[in-house]
């Protein structure tokens, strides 16, 4: 309580979880995504969790709030369910990715609309299957004027959950293997984004993705299904192979 950093523990269900996120956001980082400070940490270090809590055993992942000022004050801060009025149940429905980019364009500047589609290309390319609404936040850190916020929540689910669709429509397909350059273009139109704006982003982070990927998946502490499965993952998705 009123701390400055979220901890999430490891999954009872799937091995390795915070090891994937802090490996996928470190990999964000180095694509030249806003990724706040994180760290993995032994579960035996962390104090004052709840009783049994800590008989649990590995990683846990770290990340510093970005939603609070040095003196522990909030800074105002809503996810796009909040954006849209959607009530957290339909986190998945109600909206697109092609939406989101439209409120961006029009509340925010260039810069916030190549970070967003930076980001899209990215979470695709490592099968986030689950980047529903809540993902995605504004941030008013002069309480007047919103910007996209820092990252949260990256995660590669596809080796544990077989999907082969995100959570979002990225505008009128969900599809992974639908996920092309003519799949961009649409969404720049139907959000009023400039078109060059998406394809540069897209083609420069395709490539920053395959350069640190090839580079750093065997040194990120990933376990090796973890490894795999992206592999396999990238050969699927259209834009992968055009830089």
């Amino acid at each position: 309580m009123g701390g400055s950093w979220i901890v999430k523990l490891p999954s009872a269900r799937f091995a390795g979880v915070p090891e994937n996120e802090y490996s996928m956001m470190e990999l964000a980082r180095r694509v030249g995504i806003d990724v706040p400070s994180i760290h993995l940490i032994d579960v035996k270090e962390i104090e004052n969790l709840p009783a049994g809590i800590g008989e649990m055993q590995g990683q846990a992942f770290a990340i510093k709030r970005f939603d609070r000022l040095k003196d522990g004050n909030p800074v105002h801060i809503e996810d796009f369910a909040q954006v849209f009025d959607v009530y957290p149940k339909d986190k998945y429905n109600k909206a697109s990715a092609a939406n989101i980019a439209h409120v961006i364009g029009a509340e925010s500047d260039e810069k916030d609309i190549s970070e967003f589609i930076r980001r899209l290309v990215f979470n695709t390319l490592i099968g986030n299957a689950d980047m529903h609404l809540k993902n995605w936040s504004l941030i008013y850190p002069d309480k007047r004027n919103a910007t996209l916020s820092p990252a949260y929540d990256f995660v590669s689910t596809i080796p544990y959950l077989k999907e082969d669709k995100v959570a979002l429509n990225f505008s009128r397909t969900k599809r992974f293997d639908e996920f092309t350059f003519d799949e961009l273009k649409h969404l720049a139109a139907k959000a009023l984004i400039p078109e060059k704006v998406v394809l540069d982003t897209a083609i420069e982070t395709v490539a920053l993705f395959h350069e640190h990927w090839q580079k750093e998946k065997t040194n990120l502490p990933l376990y090796s299904n973890v490894i795999e499965a992206i592999d396999k993952h990238i050969n699927k998705v259209p834009i992968s192979s055009k830089t």
